[in-house]
């Protein structure tokens, strides 16, 4: 079990802004989900140019779309009154082995934290001594200015890669010869591996929430076989005129969850099919809004590819975020939290996160969404949700 010290330090890392080192000021979100203080977004911005790429994940964002996360600022600002009384932890903050005393300045000639007697001794006469808070400010302040500088080379890097395009467009003859050579050889495969740990505390949590979803026929797209239990389904191929529903994902046939939620959690799991192309996910109930979030396969070459995509009236385009290759006999967990406005993926078998989508607002009933690829007949591409 992590000891107090350790858990503050976890507390502390969250609670502090990746661009100054220092707790939230004012903390703004962006697309990716992920904070910054207001101004140390502002002046990244300011250096960056348009599209704009996250510090943390270097996820791009095309606009300026800063929301104010309240609650992570209080937090961060208890958090900082709570500084200094972390002290009373010695044994991780440290007192000095000597005097027993608990390290309070910083020497700039030794590199290293110091108690009061300490400071005093002849061991550290002439040496430049610091409160450490203010030993901790310069050396945030360094890394700040560090970071700038990283970041207008990065800057510098992109306009020369720009100025290269006009050369690229005056060789083009030469850039079609070649392009005729890269496309008669042959394309090497290639691996992804997901690095996320297992959870098995919080899939213990979640199953807590699981509810028995079947499917509703009467928002099946034509073509769609539903088994007699309401469990499965799959695909036969009839092409008749599409259903109210068929505009949310092209080239795939869909059907609804006959439950739907305005409120509270809920789990359920689905057994996705390995030869053809799925999505899964959740969708608004009412036919004027196309708002979705989905996991979704994607066919690269001969390989099936996991992916994130969502559309909601907040985002200013749709949501896509890469994830891993996909898996055989995959069985994906969904989890709904309503007011918490968090829909997640979960890959039962490993039991880790494959994906959640950053906190969003729902509103109105929201029900389960299954689909098939319209491409592919075979009779064991099936759906399954799982009792």
């Amino acid at each position: 079990m992590a000891s107090a010290p350790e858990l503050i330090e976890d507390l502390q890392k969250e609670l502090i802004c990746s661009i100054c080192l220092d707790y939230f000021t004012n903390p703004m979100s962006i697309e990716c989900g992920h904070s910054f203080c207001h101004g140390c977004l502002s002046r990244f911005w300011q250096v960056a140019s348009t599209p704009f790429s996250c510090p943390e994940c270097r996820t791009v964002s095309q606009l300026r779309d800063f929301k104010a996360n309240v609650r992570l600022g209080k937090l961060a600002a208890i958090a900082k009154k709570l500084r200094p009384h972390c002290f009373q932890y010695p044994e991780k903050y440290g007192k000095c082995e000597v005097h027993q005393k608990v390290r309070t300045l910083f020497c700039e000639n030794d590199k290293s934290p110091v108690c009061v007697s300490c400071s005093r001794s002849k061991e550290h006469e002439g040496h430049k001594l610091y409160c450490i808070e203010k030993a901790a400010m310069n050396c945030r302040e360094k890394l700040q200015e560090t970071m700038t500088n990283l970041w207008r080379k990065a800057e510098n890097i992109v306009e020369q890669m720009a100025s290269e395009k006009i050369k690229f467009a005056q060789d083009m003859k030469g850039v079609l010869s070649r392009n005729v050579f890269v496309l008669q050889k042959e394309i090497e495969t290639f691996h992804v591996y997901m690095s996320t740990p297992p959870i098995p505390g919080v899939m213990k949590w979640i199953f807590n929430f699981k509810v028995n979803i079947t499917l509703d026929c009467n928002t099946a797209a034509p073509g769609l076989i539903i088994s007699e239990d309401l469990k499965s389904v799959k695909y036969g191929g009839v092409q008749k005129e599409a259903s109210d529903h068929s505009w949310r994902l092209i080239g795939f046939a869909q059907v609804l969850g006959t439950q739907s939620f305005i409120s509270g959690r809920y789990y359920w799991e689905v057994e996705v099919p390995n030869n053809t192309l799925w999505c899964v996910g959740i969708c608004k109930k009412s036919k004027e809004s196309q708002d979705f979030f989905v996991l979704r396969t994607v066919q690269i070459y001969k390989s099936h590819y996991l992916y994130a995509t969502a559309q909601h009236s907040l985002y200013s385009q749709v949501h896509v975020q890469y994830r891993q290759i996909s898996e055989p006999n995959l069985k994906v967990g969904i989890f709904l939290d309503y007011e918490h406005g968090e829909i997640s993926f979960y890959h039962v078998k490993k039991r880790y996160l494959i994906y959640t989508f950053p906190i969003t607002s729902f509103s109105g009933p929201v029900t389960p969404l299954f689909c098939l690829s319209k491409k592919v007949l075979a009779n064991d591409c099936s759906l399954t949700i799982c009792p």
